[in-house]
Protein backbone atom coordinates (compact mmCIF):
# COMPACT_ATOMS: atom_id res chain seq x y z
CA UNK A 1 0.00 0.00 0.00
CA UNK A 2 1.22 3.47 -0.90
CA UNK A 3 1.06 6.03 1.94
CA UNK A 4 -1.52 8.79 1.43
CA UNK A 5 1.11 11.54 1.85
CA UNK A 6 2.91 10.13 -1.21
CA UNK A 7 -0.34 9.77 -3.18
CA UNK A 8 -1.15 13.42 -2.41
CA UNK A 9 1.94 14.36 -4.44
CA UNK A 10 0.06 13.19 -7.54
CA UNK A 11 -2.03 16.37 -7.23
CA UNK A 12 -0.72 19.40 -9.16
CA UNK A 13 -0.83 22.24 -6.63
CA UNK A 14 -2.59 25.36 -7.93
CA UNK A 15 -4.58 23.47 -10.58
CA UNK A 16 -7.97 23.57 -8.83
CA UNK A 17 -10.44 25.76 -10.70
CA UNK A 18 -14.14 26.15 -11.34
CA UNK A 19 -15.71 25.78 -14.77
CA UNK A 20 -19.28 26.53 -15.82
CA UNK A 21 -20.55 23.04 -14.85
CA UNK A 22 -18.43 22.26 -11.78
CA UNK A 23 -14.70 22.14 -11.10
CA UNK A 24 -11.49 20.52 -12.30
CA UNK A 25 -7.95 19.79 -11.21
CA UNK A 26 -4.81 18.14 -12.54
CA UNK A 27 -2.91 15.05 -11.49
CA UNK A 28 0.54 13.97 -12.61
CA UNK A 29 1.70 10.43 -12.04
CA UNK A 30 5.09 10.61 -10.33
CA UNK A 31 5.07 7.09 -8.90
CA UNK A 32 4.90 4.40 -11.60
CA UNK A 33 2.88 3.57 -14.71
CA UNK A 34 -0.37 1.72 -14.04
CA UNK A 35 -3.90 1.16 -15.31
CA UNK A 36 -6.83 3.01 -13.76
CA UNK A 37 -9.88 0.75 -13.46
CA UNK A 38 -12.09 3.13 -11.46
CA UNK A 39 -12.30 6.67 -10.14
CA UNK A 40 -14.39 8.09 -7.34
CA UNK A 41 -15.78 9.11 -5.18
CA UNK A 42 -14.28 12.56 -5.34
CA UNK A 43 -15.58 14.52 -2.37
CA UNK A 44 -15.55 18.32 -2.33
CA UNK A 45 -17.52 20.79 -0.19
CA UNK A 46 -19.34 17.87 1.44
CA UNK A 47 -20.60 16.41 -1.85
CA UNK A 48 -19.40 13.05 -3.21
CA UNK A 49 -19.15 12.73 -6.99
CA UNK A 50 -18.94 9.38 -8.76
CA UNK A 51 -19.47 7.67 -12.10
CA UNK A 52 -20.61 9.84 -14.98
CA UNK A 53 -20.00 13.04 -12.99
CA UNK A 54 -16.24 12.49 -13.46
CA UNK A 55 -14.34 12.87 -16.73
CA UNK A 56 -10.61 12.31 -17.13
CA UNK A 57 -8.65 13.85 -19.96
CA UNK A 58 -5.37 12.06 -20.72
CA UNK A 59 -3.55 13.52 -23.70
CA UNK A 60 -6.11 13.74 -26.52
CA UNK A 61 -8.46 11.14 -24.99
CA UNK A 62 -11.43 11.68 -22.67
CA UNK A 63 -12.64 8.91 -20.36
CA UNK A 64 -15.96 8.79 -18.52
CA UNK A 65 -15.53 7.71 -14.89
CA UNK A 66 -18.74 5.68 -15.03
CA UNK A 67 -17.38 3.49 -17.82
CA UNK A 68 -14.12 2.45 -16.17
CA UNK A 69 -13.69 -1.21 -15.25
CA UNK A 70 -11.11 -3.98 -15.36
CA UNK A 71 -12.12 -4.49 -19.01
CA UNK A 72 -12.21 -0.75 -19.84
CA UNK A 73 -9.18 0.74 -18.12
CA UNK A 74 -7.18 3.92 -18.62
CA UNK A 75 -3.40 3.80 -19.07
CA UNK A 76 -1.72 6.16 -16.60
CA UNK A 77 1.88 6.54 -17.63
CA UNK A 78 4.49 8.07 -15.38
CA UNK A 79 4.89 11.81 -15.98
CA UNK A 80 1.75 12.17 -18.13
CA UNK A 81 -0.68 14.83 -16.82
CA UNK A 82 -4.37 14.05 -16.27
CA UNK A 83 -7.14 16.62 -16.05
CA UNK A 84 -10.02 15.49 -13.82
CA UNK A 85 -13.24 17.36 -14.62
CA UNK A 86 -16.16 17.04 -12.19
CA UNK A 87 -19.71 17.99 -13.19
CA UNK A 88 -21.67 19.40 -10.26
CA UNK A 89 -21.52 22.41 -7.99
CA UNK A 90 -18.76 24.97 -8.34
CA UNK A 91 -16.44 25.23 -5.36
CA UNK A 92 -16.63 28.23 -3.02
CA UNK A 93 -13.80 30.79 -3.09
CA UNK A 94 -10.85 30.16 -0.82
CA UNK A 95 -9.27 26.94 0.36
CA UNK A 96 -11.13 23.73 -0.45
CA UNK A 97 -10.43 20.20 0.75
CA UNK A 98 -10.87 17.31 -1.70
CA UNK A 99 -10.83 13.59 -1.03
CA UNK A 100 -9.88 11.65 -4.14
CA UNK A 101 -10.35 7.89 -4.53
CA UNK A 102 -9.45 5.66 -7.45
CA UNK A 103 -8.79 2.01 -8.23
CA UNK A 104 -5.68 0.78 -10.05
CA UNK A 105 -5.08 -2.59 -11.64
CA UNK A 106 -1.97 -3.35 -9.58
CA UNK A 107 -2.57 -1.75 -6.16
CA UNK A 108 -6.36 -1.70 -5.90
CA UNK A 109 -8.17 1.11 -4.09
CA UNK A 110 -6.20 4.28 -3.34
CA UNK A 111 -7.39 7.39 -1.52
CA UNK A 112 -5.82 10.70 -0.58
CA UNK A 113 -6.80 14.21 0.46
CA UNK A 114 -5.57 17.58 -0.73
CA UNK A 115 -6.29 21.20 0.11
CA UNK A 116 -5.96 23.97 -2.43
CA UNK A 117 -7.31 27.40 -3.29
CA UNK A 118 -9.63 27.76 -6.27
CA UNK A 119 -7.62 29.54 -8.98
Amino acid sequence: MIPSFLLAKLYVKGSLKNHENGFEFNLKNIIDSTWLTGIGPITAAGIAYEGNAILMIVGEQTFNGGELSTENKVPVKMGVPITVRVTGAQLPPGVNKLAIAATTSDIGKIKFEISDTVA
